[in-house]
């Protein structure tokens, strides 16, 4: 396995790690749907980390991670607030014809 393979997949875990994290201190009930997605929503957004390397190609390991847990965190919440949004505003035009 190459490098850059390595590091798409500590980071896809990592995302998957800290999905996983926010269901267990959430308090809102869940359905396995819900939790799958919210996994695979955050192993990709966490993901996207491992775009910094098309700009500071030397970037450190570490710094890479840190990237991917921050995006992990809260670009997962962004993506998954603004896919909310939209389907409510979709199903209310419908329902407004």
């Amino acid at each position: 396995m190459q490098e850059h393979e390595k590091v798409a997949l500590q980071l896809i875990l990592m995302g998957v790690v800290i999905a996983m994290a926010k269901v267990l201190v959430s308090t809102e009930k869940l359905t396995l749907r819900v939790v799958l997605g919210r996994a695979i929503l955050n192993g990709f957004t966490t993901l996207g980390a491992g775009g910094a390397l098309i700009w500071i190609s030397d970037l450190n390991m570490l710094a890479i991670l840190g990237l991917g847990a921050f995006l992990g965190t809260l670009g997962s919440q962004f993506v998954e607030s603004q896919a909310e949004k939209f389907v409510k505003d979709k199903v209310k035009s419908n329902e407004d014809k």
